[in-house]
């Protein structure tokens, strides 16, 4: 049963990034600047997410194990 429930709360992070990325994502798109900056911060802010969910992935990890 708390395995289940883990998987549950994993669930919801994931959503909640995933949904937290497209509305970033979005909003850089819809911005008024220049396109190089614009993709520099897509490109940075997907760095950033990259990470943090690759040191999640290894807590979970390291959790699990």
């Amino acid at each position: 049963m708390f395995h289940d429930e883990e998987n549950q709360g994993a669930t919801i992070l994931v959503s909640f990034l995933i949904g937290g990325i497209v509305g970033a994502g979005l909003a850089l798109l819809l911005a008024p600047q220049s396109g190089r900056k614009t993709r520099k911060q897509i490109s940075d802010m997907a760095e950033e997410v990259l990470d943090y969910t690759s040191d999640y992935a290894k807590k979970l990890k390291d959790k699990i194990a």
